[in-house]
């Protein structure tokens, strides 16, 4: 990363996810663009912290701590949960009048007016919950699966995100003043084709929906490369 970053890219992590899931990124993204994972409450280095169980109540402490990120151009990134809290921030910030992202980045994810038809898991007895996650994303690690210490510490943490993503209700809204670029995997069984199109009513700007090969936790390599590209057009751009 250059000393004096060109573009900022807020990063969102999936339900359960830390700002580890984006370690990597800043050595995949171009060199003046500065990655900013967002680490919520109740894990990782804020793991004393209690979790958020509310969406509009999260989006709210988001909006007060990034306030003085916005400083220079910026991108918004999110995968699953991190789609919805990376959109409704958007939302917010065109809301308040405040300068906008030059890409709003959302994978993994469904249109937020399309209602999900599957019921609620957050309160569902342990087993249950983790049998019907895994069923619905595909992607709890099996070391997890496998270790009643790992799932004594994570379950609350993973309870807490579903319980934010199932309290969220759609306001309708005015479309956003920026341009969108959704992903989804191919294999995703949370998020059809036709769901991931829908998100073209949110926006007033350039849409670009993107399949990936995978499911709803698809390598990240081809997405990284979609993002590069894009985030190197904005800065060519923002000058």
């Amino acid at each position: 990363m250059a000393a004096r970053p060109r573009v900022r890219l807020f990063c969102f992590p999936h339900a359960g996810g830390g700002a580890s899931a984006f370690h990597s990124w800043q050595t995949a993204l171009p060199a003046l663009v500065q990655v900013c994972p967002i680490q919520l409450p109740g894990r990782e280095t804020r793991f004393s912290e209690p979790p958020y169980t509310e969406l509009d109540s999260l989006v709210d402490a988001i909006a007060e701590e990034l306030r003085p990120w916005l400083d220079i151009p910026y991108a918004i990134f999110g995968h699953s949960m991190g789609a919805l809290l990376a959109f409704e921030w958007a939302r917010r910030l065109q809301h308040e009048g405040r300068s906008m992202p030059g890409w709003l980045i959302l994978s993994g994810r469904r249109a937020p007016d399309i209602e999900d038809d599957a019921g609620p898991l957050h309160a569902l007895p342990n087993h249950a919950f983790v049998e019907e996650l895994n069923s619905r994303y595909q992607g709890m690690p099996r070391e997890f699966l496998q270790s009643p210490e790992l799932m004594e510490v994570f379950l609350p943490i993973l309870r807490a995100d579903i319980a934010v993503v199932e309290s969220y209700q759609f306001k309708e809204g005015e479309p956003l003043n920026c341009p969108m670029i959704v992903s989804a995997g191919i294999g995703d069984v949370s998020t059809t084709y036709d769901q991931l199109l829908a998100w073209t009513r949110h926006t007033r700007a350039e849409f670009i929906a993107q399949l990936f090969p995978g499911g709803h936790f698809f390598p990240q390599d081809p997405l990284l490369r979609s993002i590069s590209a894009n985030l190197t057009k904005l800065i060519s751009e923002r000058g």
